[in-house]
């Protein structure tokens, strides 16, 4: 009897931590909040690669994920012919790795990024959407920065890429400049229109938008080079084939996906901010200077928040205009303030 006795408490003593962990007593952490109590850079040193979009793609929830797999299935596998004006082919390549990032994006930790990604970048989202359609670009390349640096004009790359479009410094020229004093690069407007005008200029070369996509990702002398060792021109069957690295197999694809998911919220039940036109995104006024202007005696002068005045010259790298012509952007309406102080 004693025997029995000791068997049964040993038993019990392996099994019951065993059923308490698998039926707590308290609720336990979810799987969102462990993820958002990882710690990310201040803005001001904003690496890319540790950032929350990309937490989405490697730090995800296997069963939110196999259950957002399941509701595609459930909708037939919508066949996604063109995405922001991207024409997409039907093949089983081509819309499954499309329709796996949009069920990666589509799970909960996913949903709430893409929305505070979105709304946080609406500034520079209206812009890039103006300049877009003033180029007549596809309507996808407005979620371009969002794959690149969601939309952080200070975002870096452990690969040396800078802002808003995560230009390198050796891809930088004729688009943008960089010296001691400034890098272009950090400034959304600035990067905004180079960017656009290099994409045109890919889509010059390829006649193809992912193409051209995938070029602005690699490089186009990479691209060029696929194409020549490939039998088929297309970026869909350079990526099934492994012709071109694995970021950029991947980087058109989350584009898409992104781009299907906020054009088609209410189909995928995913609520994204919607832009509001009215607020002004390239509102600004302009002083030319010609030697060193501190930003925070500036800002002091004029009665201006020194955050405001650094976050429209993000480009400025010692917190003060060059020695040499420059023109600084300020809020409107701040112009004759700001030219009485220097004169």
């Amino acid at each position: 009897m004693h025997n029995s006795q000791c068997i049964i408490h040993n038993f019990l003593f392996w099994l019951l931590p065993l059923v308490f962990s698998c039926f707590p007593l308290f609720p336990q952490e979810t799987y969102l909040e462990k993820v958002e109590l990882e710690e990310l850079p201040p803005a001001d040193d904003y690496y890319i690669d540790d950032s929350p979009l990309h937490q989405i793609l490697r730090l995800f929830d296997e069963e939110d994920y196999e259950r957002q797999k399941k509701f595609l299935e459930q909708k037939q596998r919508k066949i996604i012919k063109e995405a922001g004006g991207i024409k997409i082919p039907g093949d089983s390549f081509s819309q499954g790795i499309i329709h796996d990032y949009i069920a990666r994006y589509m799970t909960r930790f996913g949903k709430q990024n893409l929305y505070k990604i979105l709304d946080d970048g609406e500034i520079y989202r209206l812009y890039v959407r103006q300049e877009i359609k003033k180029h007549g670009l596809p309507a996808a390349l407005e979620y371009l920065p969002l794959v690149e640096s969601e939309y952080k004009p200070t975002a870096k790359s452990r690969s040396g890429a800078r802002g808003l479009w995560q230009f390198m410094e050796n891809s930088m020229q004729p688009f943008l400049k960089k010296n001691e004093w400034l890098d272009e690069r950090l400034d959304p407007w600035k990067a905004t229109e180079a960017a656009l005008k290099k994409l045109e200029d890919n889509y010059k070369t390829f006649g193809d938008w992912p193409l051209a996509i995938g070029a602005y990702n690699c490089g186009a002398g990479a691209m060029r080079r696929a194409l020549a060792k490939s039998p088929v021109k297309t970026f869909w069957y350079l990526s099934e084939h492994k012709m071109i690295p694995d970021e950029t197999i991947n980087y058109v694809p989350k584009l898409l996906a992104i781009t299907e998911i906020a054009g088609n919220g209410q189909e995928y039940k995913v609520d994204l901010p919607s832009l509001n036109d009215n607020i002004p995104f390239d509102d600004f006024d302009y002083i030319t200077t010609d030697r060193k202007i501190s930003l925070e005696w500036l800002a002091s002068e004029i009665r201006l928040d020194f955050d405001t005045l650094k976050r429209l010259n993000t480009e400025l790298l010692k917190g003060t205009t060059p020695p040499a012509k420059y023109k600084l952007r300020l809020p409107s309406g701040l112009k004759a303030a700001a030219e009485e102080c220097l004169n």
